[in-house]
């Protein structure tokens, strides 16, 4: 039985398969995004409450949503990294 291992996989992989994969998953996701019908997204919330949200979005909030974007980007530059 062959056991799966990341470092086997990244021995057999090259850094083109990498590029064309990363590509792959970009130009998927540009062509979902502009395939689907987003119109939906306006009526979630009326325009009293979103400036509302606005307004009481404070700088410990945005700390936070910094945060977030910089441990997935951490995560994804590992796994890159991984295979270069």
């Amino acid at each position: 039985m062959d056991i799966f291992l990341l470092t086997n996989f990244t021995k057999e992989i090259s850094k083109f398969d990498v590029i064309g994969i990363l590509l792959g998953h970009l130009v998927f996701g540009i062509a979902l995004t502009q395939l689907l019908d987003w119109s939906w997204l306006k009526n979630l919330m009326n325009e009293e409450d979103t400036k509302r949200m606005l307004k009481s979005y404070t700088w410990k909030d945005l700390l936070v949503d910094i945060s977030i974007i910089s441990v997935v980007l951490g995560i994804l530059f590992l796994i890159i990294s991984a295979f270069i």
